[in-house]
């Protein structure tokens, strides 16, 4: 009996010795596991990237939709978002044209240089806000971060562009707030459409100004998504589920507000099925209000396709100890996703 409890104790070793602990995996990658941020995050450097806007015109895919009466909505397994009832008389009829003017905010890491081939990450706000959330609003916190991590190598010189999903015609979005449970499934047409053209023709991305379907297929390991709240769930309602093919990162922070079997379908579909997810980052606080149905969905996608995910590996649940649904973790989990981002 001795003699098998040792034989035993020896496999448990042998096993755990080729296993790498789930931790430290976390660490290699240089993640913030805790708020608040220690004030070396923010420290100021001389060099400072760029801040620019683009201006385009694009249609209002969403809205479009809706005026069909056959449309998708956020909603997740927990209940979620109830589908939205279209106020009569608002929308024009079916198959006419809604055009919305819209812009992009765009960091430029310091030395950009015409000559190279930059890295792209499409970050989105959340409900609410506007394409200035990141680079404008909150540009005092979130700058010194990225001109930090691109002065002390610990991201790839990326060009960080931050649209918005709210995409309404005139002023007065306020008539379609109706809309808002829709637009993070529709924002994906916007994306590869106009959003991805606009910039990849403008600035030098492993694209090369090459915006055919197939070359952006082509250089998908050079491109990220990643959102916060709603822009979570464009995350995965749009980015993930149909710019999969264009995009192989995806950061998803505080929520999903999607069913597991949507991302599942899209996956195995054979447009996917054979794409490799680079990471799939998720990150939430402990306290945040769409902290359980977030879990619960990712938890989901770990079990349903073990195939397609491991923890550790290509995805990570980062959970900030008394975190909320606030800017504080946010920008950490931002900072997390460009020291993976792209390596």
């Amino acid at each position: 009996m001795k003699k098998l409890t040792a034989l035993l104790l020896a496999a448990l070793l042998l096993m755990s010795a080729t296993l790498p602990a789930l931790a430290d995996v976390y660490a290699d990658a240089g993640f913030i596991k805790k708020i608040p941020m220690k004030p070396k995050y923010t420290e100021a450097v001389d060099n400072h990237g760029t801040v620019v806007t683009l201006n385009y015109t694009a249609h209002a895919y969403a809205l479009e939709a809706m005026a069909t009466g056959d449309f998708v909505w956020c909603e997740n397994a927990q209940g979620g978002t109830v589908k939205p009832e279209i106020p009569a008389g608002l929308l024009p009829e079916a198959g006419t044209d809604i055009m919305v003017e819209k812009e992009v905010y765009i960091y430029l890491p310091y030395g950009y240089d015409e000559t190279k081939d930059y890295n792209v990450l499409y970050l989105m706000h959340g409900g609410g806000d506007d394409a200035s959330y990141w680079l404008g609003r909150m540009g005092s916190g979130t700058l010194p971060v990225l001109d930090r991590m691109v002065d002390k190598g610990e991201m790839e010189p990326t060009i960080i562009v931050c649209p918005t999903f709210y995409s309404f015609p005139g002023e007065d979005g306020a008539a379609y707030s109706f809309a808002s449970s829709v637009l993070p499934c529709y924002f994906w047409m916007e994306l590869k459409n106009d959003v991805i053209p606009l910039v990849e023709t403008t600035y030098s991305t492993y694209a090369k100004g090459d915006v055919s379907e197939e070359n952006l297929k082509a250089t998908r390991e050079h491109r990220a998504f990643a959102g916060l709240s709603m822009g979570s769930a464009t995350s995965l309602q749009s980015a993930f589920t149909h710019c999969f093919d264009v995009m192989a990162w995806i950061g998803s922070f505080s929520g999903s507000l999607t069913l597991p079997e949507t991302l599942e379908n899209a996956l195995k579909s054979d447009e996917y099925k054979d794409l490799p997810v680079k990471f799939w980052y998720n990150g939430n606080g402990g306290n945040d209000m769409a902290h359980d149905e977030h879990q619960a969905f990712w938890q989901t996608l770990l079990a349903d396709m073990p195939e397609r995910f491991t923890d550790g590996e290509n995805t990570c649940w980062v959970e900030f100890k008394g975190g909320s649904h606030a800017y504080n973790c946010w920008l950490p989990h931002l900072y997390n996703c460009l020291r993976i981002f792209f390596k």
